[in-house]
């Protein structure tokens, strides 16, 4: 087992698999349909690339438009080109600082382009002024207990995990990756997780 500030590579797979899984129903459950009210209209459905053609030729037309930018990044994100989501976001955050979705949008697609650092500081600080905007962002919350688990402190993230699984409304897209996640990390640290799964009911 990993000890102190250290993860071993066994860690981090399984604890990268099991955030994929969760940011991507947190993330496209907040704002994916938000991003996609305000892409071009079409009368029949497009290829990816030809949607990420349209959303980046919208944005050109009106680089100052929030919605265009999100769109792109939500698109490109589902293309698995997380560089480009990025990009895409800072452009968001950038024209929409108070907004803690796109923050947290944007710290998640810089985790998943990521190559080597889980938790690199760019999408930690991302992650923050999210949570500064808005505590309650499910997203956020889930990756900011991610840090505490690589920093060695795994009975903390499992108490900020529980604590989210608590306030997640039933029948939420993420709640049984995040009960997965809980068991994982539990497991792979040795602490018992049943109990207290057991007993944190989500929202209703």
């Amino acid at each position: 087992m990993a000890q102190g500030s250290k993860m071993s590579l066994t860690n981090i797979a399984i604890l990268g698999l099991a955030a994929a899984a969760l940011a991507g129903a947190i993330g496209f459950s907040q704002w994916r349909g938000a991003g996609d009210a305000d892409a071009p209209a079409t009368t029949a459905p497009m290829s990816n690339d030809d949607q990420v053609t349209a959303l980046e030729a919208a944005t050109r037309r009106d680089p100052k438009n929030v919605d265009a930018w999100q769109a792109l990044g939500a698109a490109l994100f589902d293309l698995n080109r997380f560089a480009d989501a990025a990009q895409a976001f800072e452009k968001a955050v950038a024209l929409a600082p108070t907004n803690a979705v796109l923050w947290s949008a944007l710290g998640e697609s810089r985790v998943m382009a990521s190559e080597r650092d889980p938790m690199p500081p760019a999408a930690l600080d991302a992650f923050r002024k999210a949570a500064a905007i808005d505590p309650k962002d499910p997203r956020t919350r889930y990756f900011l207990a991610v840090k505490r688990d690589i920093d060695g402190d795994h009975q903390g993230a499992i108490t900020d995990w529980l604590a989210l699984l608590a306030d997640t409304p039933a029948g939420a897209p993420w709640e049984a990756d995040l009960r997965r996640t809980i068991e994982q990390v539990g497991k792979i640290h040795k602490i018992d997780v049943a109990s207290r799964l057991a007993a944190t009911k989500p929202a209703r």
